[in-house]
């Protein structure tokens, strides 16, 4: 969803999950980045460079931002709920009324039945969602009804599937949940329906689904597994190799192009990470909706140790920006779709869930990193891959 320009300024979001793809009228100017400490407003000066605008929700693990028509910027939290902000990012108030589960690991703002509604979904797998800007939340309880739920989880203690991402596509809204389901529903949520990919739930592992407007019969999924393409609305889906990115999980698709695509991910799989304390992260880009890919190293450094944590993209008439931070919380932007990259602020780690622990440099093993239960072919997988 693209909000107006008179909405959102020139302000794009940054952190693990949520809306990472904006049209905006000119340059962009301020980022809100969602991080492991609270958020970081960034702006740029008179001379082009970034630097610190505003703090807020210190201490608090943002995991996911988006955006509402009315220009409010909507937070998910772990363990604290949701958070609005009617200033853009400067102050928030915690906007949890008819939640009942408090760990999101996403937020999202979309239409369903040409009405604008928000989104949450969280650990365990709820979801939540709110027709008046998150003021009061009812649960869509039939998501928890669908065959698989009972089997659906998470390799990290306390091993609980959660919802990653969601989405509205035309009529249909549609739930990726890590580890076990793609779901759907054909009636805002009262009944659902699983997207068939795998017969193993634990080979359905949704980060991320894109749609574009412009190809709608193309659904890309980012899996722990890698990526997955569907050209007939998933009724059938292949595999893209996307040059060695095994663990995708940033990804977004530019908002005016359905074909040009860009991954961040890394090599080989959490538990490889944690053996040597290096995700080695990779980006990549695709001009033709996946057919090829490219490895994009022009100021992206390679083989570092801290994983690809968040990446959005802001597209202007002026040129656009696309921006990637790392559970190190360095941020990096590229102007030239991908080309070159430079550091232009360090905030507070971006990260999916407690990944940014797990690659602390020098730490010692710590339980609920490293006690990771994966489905038989999960293993093999991680096992068989050179750490």
């Amino acid at each position: 969803m693209s909000i107006s320009e008179s909405k959102n300024g020139h302000t794009a979001l940054l952190a693990n999950a949520g809306s990472n793809s904006v049209s905006l009228a000119g340059r962009c100017e301020r980022l809100i980045v969602g991080a492991t400490d609270g958020i970081w407003v960034l702006a740029r000066d008179a001379a082009g460079d970034w630097g610190l605008e505003a703090r807020a929700l210190e201490g608090t693990f943002v995991s996911s931002l988006t955006r509402t028509s009315d220009g409010a910027v909507i937070a998910g939290t772990h363990h604290f709920g949701v958070a609005r902000s009617d200033d853009d990012g400067i102050s928030w108030r915690w906007i949890n009324n008819g939640l009942t589960q408090f760990d999101v690991w996403v937020v999202k703002a979309d239409y369903l039945a040409e009405r604008e509604v928000l989104f949450a979904g969280t650990m365990p797998a709820h979801l939540f969602m709110s027709s008046d800007g998150g003021q009061n939340w009812r649960e869509l309880t039939a998501m928890r009804e669908v065959p698989s739920a009972s089997q659906w989880l998470f390799p990290p203690p306390p091993h609980l599937g959660h919802v990653k991402d969601v989405l509205v596509h035309q009529r249909e809204l549609i739930v990726g949940i890590e580890v076990g389901a793609l779901l759907k529903s054909l009636d805002g949520g009262q009944s659902f329906m699983e997207v068939a990919i795998d017969p193993d739930v634990g080979e359905v592992d949704i980060h991320r689904v894109l749609v574009h407007p412009d190809k709608p019969r193309q659904i890309i999924l980012v899996t722990g597994w890698g990526l997955k393409r569907s050209r007939d609305a998933g009724n059938s889906w292949e595999a893209l190799d996307a040059i060695g990115i095994n663990y995708p999980d940033a990804m977004v698709v530019h908002p005016g192009d359905p074909d040009l695509l860009f991954v961040g991910g890394a090599q080989g799989y959490p538990p490889n990470w944690y053996e040597i304390n290096r995700a080695r992260p990779r980006l990549a880009r695709s001009k033709d909706g996946g057919e090829t890919w490219e490895r994009l190293l022009g100021g992206f450094p390679s083989g570092q140790r801290p994983a690809i944590g968040g990446m959005t993209i802001a597209a202007t008439k002026e040129g656009d920006s696309i921006f990637v931070a790392d559970t190190d919380g360095q941020v990096f932007e590229s102007n030239d779709l991908g080309d070159s990259w430079q550091i232009i602020f360090e905030t507070g780690g971006v990260s999916k869930g407690e990944q940014y622990r797990g690659l602390v440099k020098g730490r010692t093993k710590v339980a609920d990193l490293d006690n990771l239960a994966f489905s038989a072919a999960g293993q093999q997988r991680v096992d068989s891959t050179k750490a």
